[in-house]
């Protein structure tokens, strides 16, 4: 086990993308991942975001919300942006994000996107030096559960990884790392188990 003297538990923020539960590769692949951090970090506290529970679009009064609430709020651009501040601070609290990512149609699934457009907050989570943006999220690593049914990573139908890679850094998450579990439609059984031992060999990250 990895000893570290934290002044506070280590934060993990596990993000769920997939549309199905029970058969969900993502998340079982996720919950494996998880209980890999625990038995390395066992303090640590894992803080879960399920997108598939009823994510909201983003709206005209979000977007109103999240533009202009912080130099005159009104009482409906607070209450348009309550979620998106709760999945904000989730995400500045997080020393490590977990993602279960399953490709749709070759890219990411459309409640991941909302999140995205929920949680890519200027002067929040991002912000513009000279010209060049620069994250403000302090995790250092995320790890992304990849499934897909005939999806390959890096292949030319994959618009998936290209686009997660670019979001995480451009937030201020450098390690990005991938558990390939894709191909799911050709020896699915395989594939799970490669994935697994994947996770079970990853060398944690050393936090101080």
């Amino acid at each position: 086990m990895i000893n570290n003297a934290h002044i506070r538990p280590l934060e993990i923020l596990r993000i769920d993308s997939s549309s199905r539960h029970a058969d969900s590769v993502s998340r079982n692949l996720t919950d494996h991942l998880v209980d890999r951090l625990l038995r390395e970090y066992h303090e640590a506290k894992v803080t879960t975001r399920d997108l598939a529970a009823d994510l909201p679009l983003p709206t005209e009064g979000f977007v109103n919300g999240s533009l202009y609430s912080m130099q005159n709020p009104t009482p409906a651009m607070q209450a348009a942006i309550q979620l998106s501040n709760e999945m904000v601070a989730e995400l500045l609290a997080a020393d490590v994000v977990v993602l279960g990512m399953p490709v749709y149609n070759w890219t990411i699934p459309s409640t991941f996107k909302a999140y995205v457009d929920h949680v890519s907050r200027l002067g929040v989570t991002f912000e513009y030096v000279d010209g060049v943006s620069q994250g403000l999220l302090r995790a250092r690593s995320v790890y992304i559960l990849f499934t897909s049914g005939g999806t390959a990573i890096g292949s030319e139908k994959d618009f998936a990884t290209p686009y997660l890679t670019h979001l995480w850094r451009t937030l201020g998450i450098q390690d990005v790392q991938i558990i390939d579990a894709s191909g799911l439609l050709f020896d699915a059984e395989e594939k799970i188990s490669t994935a697994k031992n994947q996770i079970d060999h990853l060398v944690m990250p050393v936090f101080a």
